[in-house]
Order: structure tokens, then sequence, then C-alpha cells
């Protein structure tokens, strides 16, 4: 087959991005393999909720903290009031109160008057109240399982700094297609982290299922890499630990331990969320990152046009239907091995309309995160 220059240009990154996403998979299978040296030992946790104007959703949290099968002499609950305004701080005093859950505890975190707070800030200022070996993270809309806590403590060995844990949406709230979508969506996001870990470049997580030893907290002095972004209690403190420490990071994937939320309900809440999340992205430490980000945005960008390029002639159907398929077999096989590992193989007969909708999104959230053109809670 005889290919164009503008063909070649366009088939370049098409196989450069099969070849990322194959890195992935390959990734997720040396993760599932992974072993650790079962541990016994059982050190105090401390768990940790930044909670701003969550009072809808934050009694359900508490219930499924209540709930754990890890001794409550060996872990705390500290929940962090920050300028909420809704009742948030009464709905937890209230619970606190008629639950007697003498290891629960809030604070409060009022932060500098001028300026605005922000997660990491709340996460920060309640570190120095708790007494934990392990700091353990969630959000406020979040519900864990029974074995959350003790299921996390077993993967640390030694070695290990930090275990991220799996994050999912709720079957149960998942009452459109829409919802539908957006869990078969964030799968992937979460096992591309799970692969990128597997092949020991740890690039991302999420703070609502995430443990790390106060030890390696204080050995990148905290958050103070990054305190200048708002964002990052997560990914950039992950990477932070990585590059800077000798540290292990590993990732749980135990179904006992992975943690439950919910999707949002529009599509302007799911293009501001997603593109909070993609924000810090312009801040990961590492030109290979920056290079391997640019390559995925910019393939996205070449298949949003890739109609348009067939029906004006520019590229033969044949072409097309090879850069489709190299987006769409190494994604599935990434897809299929979230979906087995999160229990949800009945969302694998939404891929193909997820593959659609992805495209579109990625290009205008990755453009709204990097120009930050998005509202913070």
């Amino acid at each position: 087959m005889n290919l164009s220059p503008i063909e070649i240009a366009l088939l370049i990154p098409g196989i450069v991005y099969c070849l990322i996403i194959l890195f992935f998979w390959i990734g997720i299978l040396r993760e599932q393999k992974r072993e650790s040296e079962p541990q016994t030992a059982l050190p105090k946790v401390s768990v940790l909720i930044p909670a701003r104007n969550e009072s809808a959703n934050i009694v359900q949290t508490l219930a499924s903290l209540a709930k754990q099968t890890y001794p409550p002499d060996n872990f705390e609950v500290i929940i962090i009031d920050d300028r909420s305004t809704d009742g948030t701080a009464e709905t937890v005093e209230a619970f606190i109160r008629e639950s007697r859950l003498t290891h629960f505890r809030l604070i409060s975190h009022d932060g500098q008057p001028d300026r605005p707070t922000f997660k990491k800030d709340a996460l920060a200022h309640a570190i120095t109240f708790s007494t934990g070996e392990i700091i353990m993270t969630t959000d406020a809309d979040c519900q864990v399982q029974p074995d959350w806590i003790a299921g996390t403590v077993r993967q640390f060995d030694e070695k290990t700094g930090m275990v991220a844990g799996l994050i999912t949406f709720d079957p149960n709230s998942e009452s459109t297609l829409f919802h539908k979508l957006q869990t078969l969506e964030f799968a992937g996001l979460v096992f591309a982290g799970v692969g990128a870990n597997g092949n020991r470049y740890p690039l991302i997580c999420n703070g609502a299922n995430l443990a790390y030893r106060r030890a390696a907290f204080d050995a990148v002095g905290g958050f103070a890499g990054h305190a200048h972004i708002p964002s990052g209690d997560d990914d950039l403190f992950m990477q932070y630990l990585h590059h800077h420490t000798n540290w292990q990071v590993r990732y749980n994937l135990d179904p006992a331990t992975i943690n439950y939320t919910q999707p949002v309900d529009t599509l302007r809440q799911f293009i501001n969320q997603r593109a909070r999340w993609g924000s810090k992205s312009r801040e990961y430490p590492g030109a290979l990152t920056f290079v391997f980000l640019l390559i995925v945005y910019l393939f996205y960008v070449m298949m949003l046009g890739l109609p348009m390029l067939w029906l004006s002639g520019l590229i033969s159907g044949q072409l097309a239907l090879n850069l489709v398929v190299l987006k769409i077999f190494p994604e599935y096989l990434v897809i299929r091995r979230a979906l087995d590992v999160l229990q949800r193989q009945d969302l694998l007969i939404y891929f193909f309309i997820a593959e659609l909708a992805q495209i579109p999104y990625i290009v205008i959230a990755g453009f709204a995160g990097f120009f930050k053109l998005f509202r913070w809670k």
C-alpha cells in the first residue's frame, strides 16, 4: 500500500498510541502477578476524609467506615470540615454522637482567608492531627467495603511506601446510559494507572482510595514539592515519591477493597470534572510523561478529524480503518481486563458506544484542563 506523506504522518502517531496502550495492558498483567510478603502486623491507621458541603453524602461514607473489620483500637477516622456552608459539620457531629464512635472525630480547616483552599490543604492540616503509621484517604461521597482498611494494610511490605486502590461507580447509581458510559470510561482511566505502575512507572492514582506510610509522606516533605498546585494530593504525590525516594508504589487489586462513588448527572458536570482532573497533568515531572500525554492528546485530535480527512479524499478508507483498529484493539484488551477485576463484565456491551463518545470528550476536556477552563467546588 502506497501511502501519501499525510497518511504516513497520521499512521505514525496511531502506531505509537497503540504501543502506549499495549504498554498499559502488559503492566496490568504484571501488577496482577506481583506478590508481596503476607503482612500480619496491625499498624495504627489514620483515615482522612476532607469534606466541603457534603452533608447529603457523608453519612453513608461514615456508616461504611463504621463497619470495618480492622480493630477499632488500631484506626482513627478524621473528618475535615473544609469551609462547608450546608451543615456538613453538624451532620458529622450528630452521626458520631448517635453512633458512639470514639475513634471518629471532626476537625475544622479554615485555611487562609485571603485565598481559596483546596483538598490538599485540608489533608495536610489533618495529617498534623493524625497519629497513624499508615495514612489512608477517601472522599466524603464514597462508600468503602468492610475489609477496606485490613485489605489495604496487608499490601504494605517493608519496601512499600504507597498503596493505590481501585475506585469505581456504585452500580446502584447507574440509572442512565450516560452513567454506564462514565463507569466504563473511568475503568479505563483507573487501569491505565494500574498498567503504568505495573511497568514501574507510577503515573496516576485516585485520592478516593489511597494509602501511604507517614514515613514516606515525610520523606518527600509532604505536599511541599507541589504546594503551589491546587490538586495533586494523589498522583503528583505518587510521582514525587517515586522520583525522590526509594519507596515502592503498588496497586491493590483486591475486589474486597474497591471503593465506590457516584457518577455525575450532566455532560457539563462531566466535562468540568475531567478537565479538573486533567489540569494537573501539565505539572507532572519528567519530559517523558509530557511527551506521552502530548502524543495521546494529538492522536485524539487526529481521530476527531478522521471522518473529514477521509471524506475530503486526503486519506484512504483503508488507512482510516487501520487507525480505528489501532485505537480499539488495545483499548479493548485494557477494558476487558479492568472489567474482570471490577466484576463489571456487564458493561462490555457498551464498549463501542463509549469509544465513539470518548474522542470528542478527550479533546474538549484536555483543552479545558490545560488552560484551566473549569470550576472548583
